[in-house]
């Protein structure tokens, strides 16, 4: 047998033409995709650590406004209403913004209790999204304590 090539309209389709890589037309959709992914991750990324950021914003509030109302509960701060007062003992430890907080206290409906409600929040010229936490604590009136105490030296030392 001899090495005769085989005539061009009996060789087989798949022995005509081989391939030697991608198009430039699937080269570019390859590229499109990638692009496309690319940008829907880095968004996710963006939305991340935005709502990372407000979780650790809206955590360290909490722990202001619960040393805030235990200051008052143990006497270390009087319950008399305060506005806007920064948070001076703890600034040091947030980078992110200046944290300041608010007093209001209120008369309940039962005798001797009063409501103190803690506010603690962002400055809202410093942050754009600022946060805040609040928390509402019923307390025993210190101006009746004081009347209940003067009552009993009296009738004690009379």
């Amino acid at each position: 047998m001899s090495n005769r090539q085989l005539p061009s309209s009996t060789r087989l389709p798949s022995q005509t033409r081989m391939r030697g890589g991608l198009s430039l037309l699937e080269v570019m959709l390859a590229l499109a995709i990638l692009g496309g992914s690319l940008a829907v991750v880095g968004e996710l990324m963006r939305f991340g650590m935005r709502n990372a950021e407000a979780a650790r914003d809206l955590s360290t509030a909490q722990v202001f406004c619960e040393a805030k109302v235990n200051e008052i509960a143990a006497g270390l701060l009087p319950p008399q209403p305060i506005a806007s007062a920064p948070i001076e003992e703890m600034a040091n430890l947030d980078a992110a913004g200046l944290w300041l907080y608010s007093v209001d206290v209120q008369q309940v409906d039962q005798q001797g209790l009063i409501a103190v409600t803690v506010r603690v929040f962002q400055d809202p010229n410093l942050k754009l999204r600022p946060v805040e936490c609040s928390l509402v604590r019923w307390m025993i009136d210190p101006l009746q304590m004081e009347l209940t105490d003067t009552s009993m030296e009296g009738a004690g030392g009379g």
